[in-house]
């Protein structure tokens, strides 16, 4: 049952990614009309966000479409041992643990790239945690993730790990992203000998208690979503589905929770100038809802 299920849900993640990069393209007229029924809705439906313009708003329609295209493949992999999920915190941010575990967030650009950086980003956290060195400078290569790791391009890819155990990811310094897919020859020759590395992983069983149990134990992990329309026009609060067509699946990183108002904390890779500082946050309904968010989940160990 759960291989079929995981193989279902890996169909849905995946990786669509679909943002432009550089500057915020201009607000139109009609743009700004539906940002405003947006607002309504939001205030009609009692929603904890705000909508507004954003660094991707302006982006045209078409563009959000041609670039939003589900990948076919999917991944499959142990699931994560079971641990006790009872006795949790009843919140966690992996950025205020006793320090800062997880980077900056990043611009994908014109590139549907996101599961390179959800799958990144994870693995800077990793290492952050590892070495126990909160607030390092860590900036590893996404672009050696898409342009060698044959999980993935700019077309879409999945949440595999599999090159992150063999091979790993050196700096950025390496192979700096250009948001194209690039070549493995490009890379600087004998970035192997500084690449970070991780020493297994599994698939996170999608279910409040497991993902929260994860979060807790394995730090920052790699998730799924679909996403729609409405979230382009995202600002701040708590997100929840209020309208708009869906654009397809998308990869994030989980960085904490918090039981009392219900939400997950997310890292998204958008650039800092959208959402909350590049962040965003989720409420724990979109789970059971059209969004679908952490439907295939990864832990690294």
């Amino acid at each position: 049952m759960r291989t079929s299920f995981l193989r279902h849900a890996a169909r849905v993640i995946v990786a669509v990614c679909f943002l432009a990069g550089g500057a915020a393209a201009e607000v139109n007229d009609a743009t700004r009309a539906k940002i405003d029924e947006l607002q309504k809705s939001i205030r009609s439906g009692k929603a904890r966000w705000v909508a507004g313009e954003t660094s991707v708003s302006g982006l045209p329609e078409d563009q959000w479409a041609t670039l939003a295209s589900l990948d076919t493949a999917f991944p499959s992999g142990p699931m994560i041992p079971d641990f006790p999920v009872k006795l949790l915190p009843r919140s966690i941010d992996w950025r205020n643990e006793g320090g800062n575990f997880v980077t900056t967030p990043k611009q994908q650009g014109k590139c549907g790239s996101c599961w390179s950086f959800a799958m990144t980003g994870a693995l800077e956290s990793y290492v952050l945690r590892k070495q126990q060195k909160p607030g390092a400078d860590l900036d590893l290569s996404e672009q050696v993730y898409v342009s060698c790791s044959n999980v993935g391009s700019c077309k879409g890819g999945v949440l595999l790990p599999v090159f992150l155990v063999s091979e790993g990811l050196p700096p950025e310094s390496a192979y700096p992203y250009t948001a194209s897919n690039g070549s493995c020859a490009a890379a600087a020759p004998g970035w192997e000998k500084n690449a970070h590395k991780i020493s297994g992983w599994g698939m996170v069983w999608p279910s409040l208690a497991k993902i929260k149990a994860a979060l807790a134990h394995y730090g920052p992990l790699p998730t799924s979503m679909q996403v729609y329309e409405d979230l382009m026009h995202y600002r701040s609060g708590v997100y929840t589905r209020v309208g708009g067509k869906r654009l397809g699946g998308h990869a994030v990183l989980l960085v904490g929770y918090n039981d009392e108002e219900e939400y997950f904390i997310v890292k998204n890779s958008w650039g800092t100038d959208w959402g909350e500082n590049g962040f965003f946050r989720i409420d724990y309904s979109q789970m059971h809802s059209s969004v679908i968010f952490g439907l295939t989940t990864v832990a690294f160990y």
